[in-house]
């Protein structure tokens, strides 16, 4: 009996999924990393200089996603998880070996690494909102929250292998994260195509539905004017947690914010906090869109993320409130993760899932390499964080405006 004619527990593809985007979630130490590695460290570069680093991971992960869709529904989601665990644990183990080698690293936990988590990262989506249909929103939400906690773990293990050495720290964290993966990857089995869980009945077919579940392939997706502003307001919507995530240390630091403990120990705490806030927005925005639906969810995110970032620059009066308002932006940002491939599936079907997010994601990919590699320079040119908060805060209202003009699609359209 092949794997795509079990049935399993499928609370048991959850955990897996959830083992697997922890691994994945170790992206976001990079900055916790550079603290070690750079400014005459382990490389000679100043973190300025590292920060390509990260960024040339975002990018390898956005495009290798492109492909990993389609390669997961045609080999399984299991073999192909498996294939970014070889990815990830070869290009961070190698990076033991990059001492004062820039690009040794740029290669090894840039490229190979964000490629490792591309080929790995729409698997346990794919296959776990394949098993629930009836509950979408949270399953997506509770597949990626691994992801936003991952560096609450990871950060740890980071100070705690780094007190050793550099290359220890690597090659440790390079067979966590193949094993990590790698008893995930076990769960990876997706269901029947004729299976539906016991009690749930499908949509019925509507013309308001667009004939029910229309099924999309990637090249009739593309050719919608819907894919195109969801798009667009992923983009924009992604990129204003994703500049808060780059910055909201350093603007604390130099915006004269009046700390109760030293600075450094209560930004510690406030990126540990802020990482939960960002898991627990995943798994708490998806509820919302099962509730309601992903456009009503997404109108709500971007609302309360507007609200707070034309706010945040009026924290430097208290600590109290930054620390409350940076973890908002956190929740809202980590929504983001899971309302998107919940509007996917809702617009464009189940079947194609996998491919169809991973062109979807393109989005994410393309704002986070801009975060990555620009903040600072934006910051720069801009004169200071104030205006840089407002215009993200303006995306975030372009965003809201985008998802309300989204319609369902038609084969036609």
């Amino acid at each position: 009996m092949s794997d795509e004619n079990k049935i399993i527990n499928r609370w048991l593809v959850v955990v897996g999924a959830v083992l697997i985007q922890l691994a994945l979630g170790s992206l976001y130490s990079w900055g916790r990393m550079t603290k070690y590695i750079s400014n005459g460290g382990f490389l000679t570069q100043i973190s300025e200089v590292t920060a390509y680093i990260f960024g040339i991971s975002l990018a390898a992960f956005a495009i290798t996603m492109i492909f990993a869709g389609k390669l997961q529904q045609k080999y399984g989601p299991r073999n192909i998880s498996l294939l970014g665990a070889v990815f990830i644990g070869v290009g961070t183990i190698l990076s033991a070996f990059m001492e004062a080698n820039f690009w040794g690293l740029f290669i090894t936990y840039g490229i190979l690494y964000g490629m490792g988590i591309g080929f790995t990262y729409v698997c346990p989506i794919a296959t776990a909102t394949a098993w629930f249909p009836d509950k979408k929103g949270l399953i997506s939400g509770i597949a990626v929250a691994g992801f936003g906690a991952g560096s609450f773990i990871f950060n740890f293990l980071v100070d705690w292998f780094a007190a050793i050495s550099i290359p220890i720290m690597y090659l440790l964290l390079g067979i966590i994260y193949v094993v990590i993966i790698s008893i995930g990857a076990l769960t990876m089995i997706r269901p029947p195509d004729v299976w539906l869980p016991e009690g749930f009945v499908p949509p019925k077919v509507t013309e308001m539905s667009s004939e029910g579940m229309v099924e999309f392939s990637r090249k009739e997706m593309i050719n919608t004017k819907q894919f195109w502003l969801l798009w667009f307001s992923y983009m924009l919507g992604c990129m204003p947690g994703l500049l808060v995530i780059g910055t909201y240390t350093v603007f604390a630091e130099t915006a004269g914010i009046d700390p109760l403990l030293s600075i450094s120990v209560l930004l510690t705490l406030v990126g540990s906090i802020a990482a939960l806030f960002n898991g627990l927005g995943r798994i708490s925005w998806g509820k919302v869109a099962d509730i309601f639906n992903y456009k009503k969810a997404l109108i709500m995110l971007f609302a309360v993320q507007a609200l707070a970032l034309f706010l945040y620059f009026t924290t430097i009066i208290n600590y109290g409130y930054y620390f409350i308002i940076t973890c908002v932006i956190f929740f809202c940002f980590g929504g983001n993760l899971s309302l998107y491939p919940t509007a996917t599936a809702d617009l464009f079907g189940n079947k194609n899932l996998g491919q169809n997010y991973g062109i979807m994601f393109t989005a994410y990919g393309v704002a986070g390499f801009i975060q990555a590699v620009a903040t600072q320079n934006i910051v720069i040119a801009l004169g200071g964080y104030l205006p840089l908060y407002i215009i993200v805060g303006v995306f975030t209202i372009v965003s809201l405006v985008l998802v309300f003009l989204i319609t369902n699609p038609k084969k036609n359209d």
